[in-house]
């Protein structure tokens, strides 16, 4: 039987370019990796990098429009890690998924 689904909203598998670093963790070190999935919610991607869950992380990305509808330009997430999972004991990559608590979009340009 499965486990518990704790997932809210359409997960939508894509490779989305990203950045993340963790502000108040110093040996985590700023990262460039695509994601694995991605929804209006959370993300889940892999690193190499060890990451605990309930760390907060800062992630930037453009929003894929399937998901908000509408081009848009980079967004500033600040999420907390809800799972890491190994995916390769030959690589090191563990399966990291991070739940968005909130986020920031840029404004246009005032004309």
């Amino acid at each position: 039987m499965p486990g518990h689904e704790r997932r809210n909203g359409h997960r939508f598998i894509m490779r989305v370019p990203l950045r993340l670093h963790a502000p108040k963790e110093a040996a985590l070190r700023e990262e460039a990796v695509s994601s694995m999935n991605i929804s209006a919610h959370g993300v889940y991607f892999a690193t190499e990098q060890k990451v605990a869950e309930g760390l907060v992380l800062q992630l930037h990305l453009k929003m894929p429009k399937e998901i908000v509808g509408d081009e848009v330009g980079e967004w500033s997430f600040t999420g907390r890690v809800a799972h890491v999972e190994s995916l390769s004991r030959k690589n090191g990559k563990s399966g990291v998924g991070v739940q968005f608590l909130f986020y920031e979009v840029p404004r246009p340009p005032m004309k």
